[in-house]
């Protein structure tokens, strides 16, 4: 069963760099991206989505088990392959909870721009 950090692993490095490289680019501690590779602490959600738009991959990739990270044409790994995910299935639950926490964070943005 693939965990985040199972995923997060397989990710970096297929894509080549090191955990001090993903923390220095996602602006976060290497100790943390160990933490979450060894699934000792798991990344908060707006961690997850940065790791995600990183890798350029759904952020549903992290959370379905029948998910295995692989190559294609949309994210470049150190090789020239790419990183994607096969077969996204989500729980209603969990698309409720992104739903809300984008209306959340748009209406946060909204917030930012009207200042």
């Amino acid at each position: 069963m693939n965990t985040i950090g199972k995923t997060l692993l397989e990710l970096r490095k297929q894509k080549g760099i090191s955990q001090e490289m993903l923390a220095i680019d996602l602006k976060i501690s290497q100790s943390s991206i160990s933490n979450y590779e060894s699934d000792t602490t798991k990344p908060d959600i707006g961690t997850l989505q940065k790791i995600a738009e990183y890798f350029k991959i759904p952020v549903a990739c992290f959370f379905d088990e029948k998910t295995t990270p692989y190559a294609n044409e949309q994210n470049e790994s150190k090789n020239g392959n790419t990183i994607n995910c096969t077969r996204i299935i989500l729980s209603e639950k969990l698309i409720d909870l992104y739903e809300k926490k984008i209306i959340f964070l748009e209406e946060e943005l909204r917030k930012l721009k009207e200042k």
